[in-house]
């Protein structure tokens, strides 16, 4: 059976022995790890913020989210500058991803899926929107205003529980 392709192009990365891509048009660019400054108190995978260009960004580590076991060695590993629009009125946010190496960039393979599970963690699935295929490996496409939005309301419903 010959599938198609999805019309979009795509930026795909590795986290762990897993391929994962987001939509090229959310990447900014891509950073060898700098020194991150720690912020006290938050989720194990909030990071840290590193300053990009006279900017703050939040450095994020998806492999924990995910439930990944990665490499703790930070300083080794690239970091995905990426902007994420939730909707088209607001103003993106833009988020460093701590990724396990980063790949190419090109359109995937259509692969059809029922449901959206893929193995993920139960409360987690809803972060992957497709599924596509490169090379034969099949590759999980992020919704990345998904996870911005999962980790907003973990912080905010930590700060409640701490009130």
């Amino acid at each position: 059976m010959n599938r198609g392709f999805f019309d979009e192009e795509y930026f795909t990365f590795s986290l762990g022995s897993v391929m994962y891509a987001t939509e090229v048009t959310n990447v900014k660019e891509v950073l060898h790890f700098e020194k991150l400054t720690k912020v006290p108190k938050t989720m194990p995978y909030l990071k840290g913020v590193m300053n990009i260009r006279s900017s703050v960004v939040t450095i994020i580590d998806l492999r924990i989210l995910f439930g990944i076991d990665g490499d703790n060695d930070l300083e080794s590993l690239p970091i995905i500058v990426t902007e994420i629009s939730r909707d088209e009125t607001s103003q993106p946010l833009t988020l460093g991803i701590i990724a396990d190496n980063v790949n190419v960039v090109t359109k995937l393979e259509e692969v059809p899926s029922e449901g959206l599970s893929y193995g993920t963690i139960e409360h987690r699935n809803d972060f992957v929107k497709k599924v596509g295929k490169l090379n034969g490996q099949f590759v999980l496409i992020l919704d990345l205003p998904a996870v911005l939005n999962s980790i907003e309301k973990e912080i905010s419903d930590a700060i409640d529980n701490n009130l």
